[in-house]
């Protein structure tokens, strides 16, 4: 594995109210790890997706990314989003090799992957803006680069295009274990939410849950909870 410089990584946790999001994520984490694949293994390729922009799925993934981590488990994040990429800005990685150029050629994957500053925690940016990502993404070279992924990692988070918006999630989720959808409260309509499982189910993707991100909590919750 190539060993680049260490990239700039954003501190998620801080005061007491990131302190609850954590334990949030925490939750989220303890639920997944009970689920297991249709062939009763543990899930190792989740991937990220929401119906439209601005729900909070490359957030809920860098979040869920950090918690797996730092339960001592080795965590791939993969900036999917060869579109509009946003993990790979925040990483200050934006203009790094990574996942259009493992696509684009038969390179060994795990040159291109980036420790972080969080221990156990590596991300392969997007790359490259390609002029085709879906067919990039629609081939066996996809399988391939994942199955590496998940001989190397413990688990590997993909963050993918809205699926409203883009059918990147769609053949990601038809080649890994599993899919989650990120539900923006108060923003994302039902109706959207029902055509974005609907989409992703006919692509034969797992949907294994949903997150519903950006829920107001009330000063008396933060405090309930610690007291514990």
């Amino acid at each position: 594995m190539m060993r680049q410089d260490k990239s700039y990584f954003l501190p998620i946790i801080t005061d007491q109210q990131d302190a609850f999001m954590t334990e949030r994520f925490r939750a989220i984490m303890t639920n997944l790890q009970f689920m297991k694949t249709e062939g009763n293994e543990a899930l190792q390729s989740i991937v990220f997706t929401s119906a439209h922009k601005s729900e909070g799925k490359s957030f809920c993934a860098l979040n869920l990314a950090v918690a797996y981590a730092r339960q001592n488990k080795r965590v791939l994040l993969i900036d999917a989003d060869m579109h509009k990429p946003k993990l790979s800005g925040q990483f200050r990685l934006r203009y790094a090799e990574g996942l259009s150029t493992i696509l684009s050629n038969q390179e060994d994957p795990l040159k291109y992957i980036v420790e972080t500053e969080e221990p156990n925690l590596s991300v392969l940016p997007s790359g490259a803006i390609p002029p085709n990502p879906l067919e990039l993404l629609n081939t066996t070279r996809t399988q391939e680069m994942i199955a590496i992924f998940e001989e190397a990692y413990d688990l590997v988070i993909f963050d993918t295009p809205p699926v409203l918006l883009m059918n990147d999630s769609r053949i990601l989720g038809h080649f890994c274990d599993g899919v989650v959808l990120v539900v923006r409260n108060g923003a994302t309509k039902q109706k959207d939410v029902e055509t974005s499982i609907d989409l992703l189910t006919r692509a034969e993707g797992r949907l294994i849950g949903a997150i519903l991100n950006g829920k107001k909590y009330a000063a008396k919750e933060l405090k309930t909870y610690s007291y514990y």
